[in-house]
């Protein structure tokens, strides 16, 4: 079985894993314009564009379809969207030279995801499930830190990004980009999940670690070489 997993973002990355070998690439649409925000009182650099997301959603929606149908995926893993609150986070600020103790602490809201940044993750979230969905594929939604634990051995690690990378260098494993290194951990999951008893999966420590596509390519021009000697 080919499994498939899916770090879906502004730049989504997505990696298989057939025959004990993982596959990972990068897909980003270029085509985003800059333009100057609409929203009143927002901070985003971007604004919500109805045209340009549509042309989004329809290059994401013809990529992913790619991606399945060329690498034969039969199921696929996505991480599932963070569920978050628009104004962010309250941050406590002390002033120093406040009189009195009880004004001394005061709350100012921090960070936050953009509605721009939102509405286009979960479009494009629901584009892949559509395309699964059309091809018969299931599909399965996972926590971030359910993943990580499986593939890192720790659900909230302080560096996942970079941590996620040093895994996938171990595994000997190529990667792109951090979003295809995460998407590796994802389809790492899901073949946990379906295979939990395989061979592979209970000698993992020890196992050789899959070839490289470039060390494949060394080894078939060794067999022609030899072939022909």
């Amino acid at each position: 079985m080919v499994i498939g997993g899916l770090d879906i973002a502004t730049t989504t990355g997505a990696a298989f894993l057939k025959d004990g070998v993982y596959t990972s690439e990068t897909l980003v649409y270029s085509g985003a314009k800059k333009k100057k925000s609409i929203l009143d009182d927002a901070d985003e650099k971007l604004a919500l564009d109805a045209n340009e997301l549509g042309k989004v959603f329809d290059w994401f929606d013809r990529a992913i379809r790619i991606w399945l149908v060329t690498n034969k995926i039969e199921k696929v893993a996505i991480e599932e969207p963070l569920r978050t609150d628009f104004s962010g986070r309250k941050k406590a600020v002390v002033d120093p030279n406040s009189n009195w103790a009880g004004k001394s602490v005061t709350y100012e809201k921090k960070g936050g995801i953009s509605l721009k940044t939102i509405f286009k993750i979960h479009g494009l979230e629901a584009q892949a499930c559509k395309v699964c969905a059309r091809l018969n594929i299931p599909v399965t939604f996972v926590n971030q830190s359910t993943w990580r634990a499986a593939f890192l051995g720790n659900g909230r690690p302080k560096d996942a990004k970079g941590e996620a990378i040093k895994m996938c260098r171990k595994l000997g494993i190529e990667i792109t980009s951090v979003d295809a290194a995460e998407a590796v951990g994802i389809a790492w999951y899901l073949d946990q999940k379906e295979n939990p008893y395989s061979h592979r999966r209970a000698n993992d420590l020890f196992a050789a670690k899959p070839l490289t596509s470039a060390q494949r390519q060394i080894q078939e021009a060794e067999k022609l070489f030899k072939a022909r000697a």
